[in-house]
């Protein structure tokens, strides 16, 4: 039997507090909790959690203190920002995770600067990853979403003038081929001529030996002709 089905059949209405730690959890389903109404402190320290999803926390109305350290969470997506939004009396533990500060964190360091009240010890949370950004206060990285900004329009701009180089390059080679062809017109007109008349003699040639199949008059005096 897995743990939400532990917890779904289990008469846990009661239980203010559970300690999960050092199990190896990589995952937690959705609504995993929904029966557990009463619990107030939810210890999860020392797994391999990476993410938090929408409605993991559904039903803990009354949780007073989350424990999520030392597990695997690289940065909080939104929808994980909003599931800790939805329990605005949670005092949370985020110590000991491999937080990875690229611009994908900008919306997490946000977060962390507007919740600092509800987060134990946020000043300590460190970026892991990468290592030109190792050790650096992830309060601060808040701040930084601006560089992350510019380089995003920059990267955007490159792709514009990519694209109207191309253009230009595409309508410029149209224009010589045009001109190609105008150049020739003669020749080409003339070719398309001889086509058209090889073509015809083709269709002449297959219209009369049809007619040759098909009359047994004409196939007995052709057959004649040849004795």
């Amino acid at each position: 039997m897995d743990l939400a089905t532990s917890f779904r059949w289990s008469s846990l209405g009661n239980l203010q507090g559970l300690d999960l730690s050092h199990n190896s959890l990589i995952y937690l389903p959705s609504r995993i909790f929904s029966h557990l109404s009463s619990l107030r402190r939810l210890l999860l320290s020392n797994n391999s959690l990476v993410a938090i999803h929408n409605s993991t926390l559904a039903g803990l109305e009354r949780l007073e203190e989350l424990d999520l350290t030392l597990n695997a969470l690289k940065t909080f997506p939104e929808e994980g920002l909003r599931e800790l939004d939805s329990l605005p009396r949670v005092a949370l533990l985020l110590e000991e995770n491999p937080f990875t500060c690229t611009c994908g964190i900008e919306p997490f360091a946000l977060w962390l600067n507007r919740s600092q009240g509800r987060i134990r010890n946020a000043d300590s949370l460190v970026c892991s990853f990468p290592t030109s950004m190792r050790n650096t206060s992830m309060l601060a990285v808040g701040t930084m979403t601006l560089g992350c900004q510019q380089r995003d329009a920059g990267a955007d701009l490159a792709l514009q003038t990519s694209y109207v180089f191309l253009g230009l390059v595409l309508g410029f080679i149209g224009l010589i081929f045009l001109f190609v062809l105008y150049l020739n017109r003669k020749g080409i007109k003339k070719r398309i001529y001889d086509m058209r008349d090889a073509f015809r003699e083709v269709l002449e040639g297959y219209h009369y030996r049809f007619e040759i199949d098909s009359d047994p008059r004409i196939s007995q005096i052709s057959t004649g002709a040849d004795v």
